[in-house]
């Protein structure tokens, strides 16, 4: 059963805790599995402690990538614009402090280079963003893992069966 994600007195989450600085080799993982989404004229603005991705597009604007879901948002018209948003509200729901604090306080911490991956994709109906369903992973296995299936399920009719078969 998923542990509910409890307001209690709140952690000092730092900046660093609510995001994911992947390495060279990670953000050309993600170019390359994501490429069939977001195709190749981005540049990254902020990568998410749960493996999502802000980006600025070369026809411009600002997206937000789920990497759960596949779901692009345009979110801001600017660079400026996106850091203000960041200082607002919406920011909670784009970088989920709550549950980020939940993971860290389960043990489930994440060294330099890794963001939080599924156990199963919250694009299915039992993936849910709880504690149970994260764990720690290097960001490039992140973005290769989860562009890969997500690709594969692009023209999936909704609530059909799959079976998914992961070789490494």
């Amino acid at each position: 059963m998923a542990t509910p994600i409890e307001k209690g007195a709140p952690m000092a989450l730092s900046w660093n805790d609510l995001i994911c600085t992947p390495d060279k080799e990670a953000i050309d993982a993600l170019a390359e599995s994501w490429r069939w989404r977001i195709g190749d004229a981005f540049t990254p603005l902020l990568f998410t402690a749960l493996g999502d991705m802000f980006y600025e597009a070369d026809e411009g604007g600002i997206f937000w990538l789920n990497t759960g879901t596949a779901e692009i948002e345009r979110v801001a018209e600017s660079v400026p614009g996106f850091n203000n948003l960041l200082r607002e509200e919406i920011a909670e729901d784009w970088l989920l402090p709550p549950l980020v604090e939940a993971l860290i306080e389960a043990g489930k911490i994440r060294a330099d280079g890794e963001c939080y991956t599924y156990v199963t994709l919250p694009v299915f109906a039992e993936g849910e963003y709880t504690v149970e369903n994260l764990n720690p992973v290097p960001a490039r296995e992140h973005f290769e893992l989860t562009g890969s299936v997500l690709q594969q399920l692009q023209d999936v009719p909704d609530g059909t069966n799959v079976k998914i078969d992961i070789t490494h």
